[in-house]
């Protein structure tokens, strides 16, 4: 039975799911006070209300200021730790201590430390935690499992709002950082239980050894022993025989990569764009429509609905490579943004048509960033393969992969509101969506030259 409950623990469902509800975490955390900040800052730090607009931006702020600052350093301590488990505990634990300090702390100080401590510990999901999943199933099948992930992101970003507003409405304010840190204490649970199968490996290499010394044997080469999920990744090379290593980190390397460098500018127009219908879209159907907080809400389910298409689209990935898909996304998301412009009349053709389009934009955005993920996972594979034949000391770089796509991520979600909000206010809501449509279309060519490497070359790619 505890053999089971072991292998159960160590399984790849289980740690897939542990990763996802992370990052679910991740996301309700993030959103779930939206609705509470305006009147914590009013009511309970007496923060005059000419000033709370200017506040409420400043903690979203720091919040993604300390993701980006954090993100290199995190990955490169993790990819430098013998195991991802206590890198991973550490951040959920800074994430509970965050959550608290927003919880209980009566002063803007308190507040923006609570915030700053939030995205750091983000970082540590995004790094450390796709690590691990990319540990577990695979380079070869990543693209399916960040479907995963790409689903659990969304519906943080959906419920929490909802569930937020609902239960501040109804219970107050103590209520929603109860039901916060419930959500967190699960998390905590799920990690302590998770077993990694880099540790599983380990165990069952030091039993066969333990075996083969009380037979007076030689002791079995833990090299030659391999877990099925390791033979999906191809073939294992042994790295104790480097004797040099590479002067530079990891994610400076990687930074290096015309590959990596495509592949950031898509995630960072992708954040920017999903951040700034956030802060604009309920704005905008409050205004044509009428709706109330509650429709606002909503309103981003047709957003967020195509996510759960992910695993699909990261196996079709997996399979044919992710050039065409992030191309044709692009593509059709350039062409989607462009035909918001039309929603302006309250009527029953334009809530359906804003309703499509919506739809069209989400599963854009899902057709692309699953070949984003894969292909952040194949450049740190490649660099580690890079320094084999090179005769480097290996070391993983999976961590710091991650947390390049995390600082690209939170650089668009620090820009999108930013972008769409001050547009919006400027020139209008043609004129944001026009902007964004533009943009879209222009990432398009550097993506279809780019992405999986330079379309023309018949060559190796590079790292």
């Amino acid at each position: 039975l505890t053999r089971q409950i072991h292998s159960v623990r160590s399984s790849t469902p289980f740690i897939t799911f542990v990763i996802a509800y992370a990052v679910f975490t991740d996301q309700f955390l993030f959103a779930a006070i939206i609705p509470v900040v305006p009147f914590s800052l009013e009511e309970r730090l007496h923060i005059s209300k000419d000033q709370v607009q200017f506040w409420v931006a400043v903690l979203f702020g720091v919040f993604g200021l300390a993701a980006f600052a954090s993100s290199p350093i995190w990955g490169w301590w993790s990819d430098r730790h013998a195991s991802r488990r206590l890198p991973f505990l550490i951040g959920l634990l800074v994430l509970f201590g965050a959550t608290l300090i927003l919880w209980f702390g009566e002063n803007i100080g308190l507040q923006v430390l609570g915030r700053i401590l939030q995205g750091t510990a983000s970082t540590v999901v995004w790094t450390t935690g796709l690590a691990v999943l990319v540990d577990t199933v695979g380079q070869k099948h990543i693209g399916e499992y960040m479907g995963w992930i790409g689903i659990a992101l969304n519906s943080g970003s959906i419920l929490a709002p909802l569930l937020g507003g609902i239960v501040f409405s109804k219970a107050g304010y103590n209520a929603v950082f109860g039901l916060v840190v419930g959500v967190v204490i699960l998390d905590i649970l799920l990690r302590l239980v998770m077993v990694e199968k880099s540790s599983v490996l380990a165990e069952f290499e030091h039993e066969l050894a333990t075996a083969s010394l009380r037979r007076g044997s030689a002791p079995i080469d833990g090299s030659s022993i391999h877990s099925d999920d390791e033979e999906k990744k191809g073939p294992i090379v042994s790295i104790t025989v480097s004797k040099t290593s590479s002067t530079l980190p990891a994610v400076v390397r990687l930074a290096c990569s015309y590959r990596v460098i495509v592949t950031l500018w898509a995630t960072v127009i992708l954040a920017s764009i999903f951040s700034g219908f956030q802060a604009v879209l309920p704005l905008k159907v409050h205004d044509t429509f009428g709706w109330d907080a509650t429709g606002g809400g909503l309103i981003f389910l047709p957003l967020s609905a195509p996510a759960l298409l992910g695993p699909v689209i990261g196996r079709f990935t997996d399979r044919y490579g992710g050039r065409w898909f992030a191309f044709t996304g692009f593509v059709i998301l350039c062409v989607a943004l462009a035909l918001l412009r039309i929603i302006e009349h309250d009527t029953a053709e334009h809530k359906a048509l804003l309703c499509i389009l919506l739809i069209l934009v989400g599963s854009c955005m899902t057709l692309t960033l699953e070949p984003v993920l894969a292909e952040i996972t194949s450049a740190a594979a490649r660099l580690e393969q890079s320094d084999i034949e090179a005769g480097l000391e290996v070391k993983s770089s999976y961590c710091q992969a991650y947390a390049l796509f995390y600082m690209a991520w939170a650089a668009g979600n620090f820009a999108g509101p930013l972008w769409g909000g001050l547009l919006v206010e400027a020139a209008g809501w043609k004129t944001m969506t026009m902007s964004m449509s533009i943009v879209a279309g222009v990432s398009a060519i550097p993506i279809g030259l780019f992405l999986g490497g330079w379309l023309l070359s018949r060559k190796k790619p590079d790292v």
